[in-house]
């Protein structure tokens, strides 16, 4: 009497395993252009994507929809059904999770989270701000930050020794590549907000996240860089790889070993967003939202942070 429910569990189990989605469509969410920089040069647009996370999403083979700020939970339900995974991006913004780029990591997050105990298999990649805001959305808005100041700094990871063996990041990671970041200054970071060890345990962020590699900001103050949730396929970067190849404005690294090793993550990222069969209900639905249908506007001319931006009135 147990044979068709056996049957049926291992039917399931296969096809999970052998998911193997070849046009891939990641999330971006937008963040509100009054807070960042850009509200001098685009004081009429409501949000923006820097075009740098786009072309780091298409160049892993990729497309890109936008995902709004101060949307309904019933949006934010619907865009993660038809989406294979989120990108949460770096900016400045207010952490309050009541609105903007805040209130929409939240939501994505808990979505995310239901979706996977829910047998499915949707990741979500955080960075910077994106991944100080999925730390947050995990222990209910508490904030976990401390003020730091490692602003252009170009920085070699610290794997923590004990945790490789949990990575999914660190323990499949090609030599020659782990090698790169642990032993060149390849990694761009441009952030003010830190989280420590102390803030880390002392906020019980350890019960849901691992952290995975450490560095030190110009006072030496050790905070971490990498994390991984330990039951979900979430991964935050304090660090930003998508400016290696593709924004100039700073003192960021550009060289081969830069950039061939911070593509990694990206690979990785669409390569995880491949394991859900997640999609619109026609072609048409998706043609109208992707991201082709905006232009970018090129802002480094401006003394902008990013070398083009797309904005919205929406």
């Amino acid at each position: 009497m147990y044979l068709p429910v056996i049957l049926t569990l291992m039917l399931i189990f296969v096809t999970k395993l052998t998911i193997c989605n070849e046009r891939p469509v990641i999330g971006i969410l937008t963040q509100e252009v009054y807070w960042s920089r850009l509200n001098n040069l685009k004081p009429h647009d409501k949000s923006y994507i820097a075009a740098s996370y786009v072309k780091a999403i298409e160049a892993s083979g990729g497309r890109v929809v936008p995902v709004f700020t101060n949307r309904t939970t019933e949006y934010y339900t619907d865009v993660v059904n038809k989406v294979n995974g989120i990108l949460v991006p770096g900016g400045g913004w207010s952490f309050n999770t009541s609105f903007g780029i805040s209130h929409s990591t939240n939501e994505v997050f808990h979505n995310a989270k239901r979706i996977n105990d829910g047998g499915d298999h949707f990741p979500i990649l955080g960075i910077c701000l994106g991944f100080e805001l999925l730390l947050i959305a995990s222990i209910g808005g508490k904030n976990p930050l401390k003020r730091c100041n490692s602003n252009n700094m170009n920085l070699p990871l610290k794997l923590i020794p004990t945790m490789e063996e949990k990575s999914v990041l660190f323990k499949t990671m090609p030599k020659d590549i782990r090698n790169i970041l642990l032993t060149e200054p390849v990694t761009a970071n441009h952030h003010n907000h830190c989280v420590t060890y102390k803030n880390f345990t002392s906020m019980d962020l350890d019960h849901f996240w691992n952290p995975m590699t450490i560095n030190e900001d110009v006072n030496n103050l050790t905070f971490i860089s990498t994390v991984e949730a330990k039951n979900y396929p979430f991964v935050g970067l304090q660090f930003h790889p998508e400016k290696n190849a593709y924004e100039w404005e700073k003192d960021d690294p550009h060289s081969w070993s830069a950039i061939y090793s911070a593509r990694y993550f990206y690979d990785w990222f669409v390569n995880e967003c491949r394991k859900n069969n997640h999609g619109y209900v026609n072609q048409r639905m998706l043609q109208n939202e992707l991201i082709y249908n905006y232009p970018t506007t090129y802002v480094a001319k401006w003394n902008s942070l990013f070398e083009q931006v797309y904005f919205f009135n929406e």
